[in-house]
């Protein structure tokens, strides 16, 4: 199976909400490829393990804007709301460190014509080209401590 796309270096750190690095925690990124394919189970995917202060760094592609299917349920709900079918070119990213909650988030792409008005700015991504043809961004990520089990039984 050929990869479609341009190379894509996402880097950044994982820390906890008092800004401490999450050191082992892993970063999961699944996403289309460059031409908007999107594989039923075997979508594109990148994973790496944070260092002990939290930074990590992966090598994708850059994925592409895509149409959903318009047959079925989502074709009416796009007919009768007024939506369009096509969905942003963006990264599905899961994020897990051990007594944390687990993040899960999509990243959009700056200059991408299918971003909605409520994407989030701080999940919009602006990769610089680098001289070797790699895009680059960082993105830092912050995780929630985990609410700690309690027993009400003596």
């Amino acid at each position: 199976m050929e990869i479609v796309g341009a190379p894509l270096a996402l880097e950044g750190r994982v820390h906890d909400d008092d800004g401490r690095g999450l050191g082992g925690a892993t970063i999961l990124v699944r996403h289309s490829d460059g031409a908007g394919t999107v594989r039923c189970g075997t979508r594109l995917a990148a994973a790496c393990t944070a260092d002990d202060d939290g930074r990590f760094a992966l090598t994708t592609v850059q994925p592409a804007p895509y149409p959903i299917r318009t047959d079925g349920p989502a074709g009416w709900f796009i007919a009768h709301e007024g939506w369009q079918p096509w969905r942003p070119a963006h990264l599905h990213v899961t994020v897990k460190a051990p007594g944390m909650r687990t993040l899960t988030t999509r990243l959009y792409f700056q200059r991408d014509a299918w971003i909605r008005h409520d994407a989030p700015t701080w999940a919009i991504l602006n990769p610089l080209l680098g001289a070797d043809g790699v895009g680059r961004v960082v993105h830092d990520f912050a995780l929630v401590h985990a609410p700690r089990r309690t027993s009400t039984t003596a």
